[in-house]
Parts: structure tokens; sequence; C-alpha cells
């Protein structure tokens, strides 16, 4: 069941580090837009109309560290998988289901402890060589899913439906945008090779110590 299942798709289709490069740029971008949309929703204080919502929904999963960590967590795990692209649409999916949950209040409790634990979970993935089939990969993604789209939905609580709509999109295309860099990032550093990104999962797993302490306290 906890048998690594690795891609083995050539690195023919990639030009090397200009790809790394490419979709490195693709997330700082997205990171720069999210921090201008920030700037732009504090001159307003609150999400009042349409196009705040999808403001809204581009900057929260990129502004908050613990959700960040998570969707690059998601996208490089992804990245060495096959099939991985589930991974990712997966949890994009309860991201938006638990959004809804909060809209309909419906209490999810714990929220931001669960999304600290899964981080943690996540981050030993990354750090060690053996990691669980797709389904099991699937799974834990979009339960976590579910926690992090439970605490973007508070930001649209008493919000105009237009708004809601909006900022739901907005959360879908960093996301995806985020995961699918993450996961070509992955992909093309680490083809067979979990000891390439090894590094990357002990660093998300002390944000995510951090994160867990701070939920508990």
């Amino acid at each position: 069941m906890f048998h690594t299942e690795l891609s083995n798709r050539v690195s023919l289709e990639f030009p090397g580090s200009k790809l790394v490069y490419r979709h490195v740029y693709a997330i700082a971008s997205l990171l720069l837009i999210s921090l201008l949309s920030s700037f732009t929703l504090t001159q307003h204080l609150a999400i009042s109309n349409w196009f705040d919502g999808f403001l809204g929904g581009l900057a929260h999963p990129v502004l908050g560290l613990h959700h960040m960590v998570s969707v690059v967590a998601i996208g490089l795990l992804s990245g060495v998988v096959v099939r991985g692209a589930l991974v990712p649409a997966g949890f994009v999916l309860a991201t938006l289901l638990g959004t809804i949950n909060h809209l309909l209040y419906l209490d999810l409790p714990g929220a931001q402890t669960a999304i600290a634990f899964f981080t943690i979970v996540f981050a030993v993935m990354l750090a060690i060589p053996n990691q669980p089939n797709l389904m099991v990969l699937v799974l834990l993604t979009a339960t976590a899913g579910l926690f992090h789209g439970y605490t973007y939905g508070q930001a649209i609580l008493e919000t105009p439906i237009g708004s809601q709509i909006t900022y739901m999109l907005g959360l879908t295309l960093t996301q995806f945008v985020v995961a699918m860099s993450a996961r070509e990032i992955g992909n093309t550093i680490g083809i067979g090779k979990l000891e390439n990104i090894r590094f990357v999962g002990f660093a998300f797993w002390a944000i995510g110590i951090v994160f867990l302490s701070y939920s508990i306290i």
C-alpha cells in the first residue's frame, strides 16, 4: 500500500533547468499579483463586490504561508507520482467544497490545527524515500483541502453571492497554477529521485511545526 509509484517520464521533453526557471517565474509572478491584490483590498478593508472577491481569492492562498507551503508540497509530491495530476486536482476541488461548507455554516472544528498537521505530513512525505500510492495521496490531499477551504470561507461570509463566486474562482486559479508549476518543477528535478527534493521537505516540516504550535496554544 505504501509502495513508491514513481513517474517514468523521460527528461527529453524538458529543457532542463530552463523549465524549472519558467515555473519558478510563474509562481513568483503569481506572488507579485497576489501582493498587489492584497494591497488593493486593504484600501477597501472588506470584500464588497465581485472584483474584490476575485482579488481576495487570488491573494489568500499565497499570502497565507501555511496555505502556500501545503500547495507547493502537494505539487512537488504529485510530480514524482504516476498520474499525479489527480493529486492537485483533488486538493483544489476539496478546497472549494470546504469553502462552500463554511458558507453553509457547516462547522469543521480544528481547521487551523488540521492544516498544520497535514503540512507536516506532506513535508515528511517529501523527506522520506517511500511514498503512499496514488489513491492514498489523493485521499490525504483532498482531506487537507477541505480544511484549507473551510478557512478560506471565513473571508467571504455575509458577502454578496457574486463576490463569493469570483472569490472561489480566484482561489482555484491561484492554487492550480502554483500546484501545477510545483509539479513540473518536481517532475523535472526529481524524476525517479525523491532525494533531489528532500531538503524542501525538511524546510516545510519546520514551518509546519511552527504553525502547529501556534494553532494549539
